[in-house]
């Protein structure tokens, strides 16, 4: 199960680069089962209760924030002033 985690870890960052390096403005919003579409992993419970896991690492390491906590979820931001975007930018730049 370790190895599954480590993988759905692994394209949740890929698909959060991604959608940082597209993007058009000063921040992003997004969720749980953004990240699983976009990353094209499953959207079922036991995924996004993975990938929920993994942003909640985030926030504590101060990378991402809480936008909004609702009876849909909890939808995540990310601003230019991310260590996090600013690396993504970064990679997008020199593959380009």
């Amino acid at each position: 199960m370790i190895e599954r985690y480590d993988l759905i870890v692994k394209l949740t960052e890929e698909a959060l680069m991604d959608l940082i390096a597209r993007a058009r403005g000063s921040c992003v919003t997004f969720k749980a089962r953004t990240l699983a579409k976009r990353a094209g992993l499953s959207t079922k419970p036991i995924t996004l209760t993975l990938i929920t896991h993994y942003l909640s690492e985030l926030e504590a390491k101060g990378l991402i924030s809480v936008w909004k906590r609702g009876s849909h979820g909890t939808k995540y931001m990310i601003t230019r002033e991310s260590p996090l975007w600013q690396e993504a930018k970064k990679l997008s730049e020199e593959l380009a």
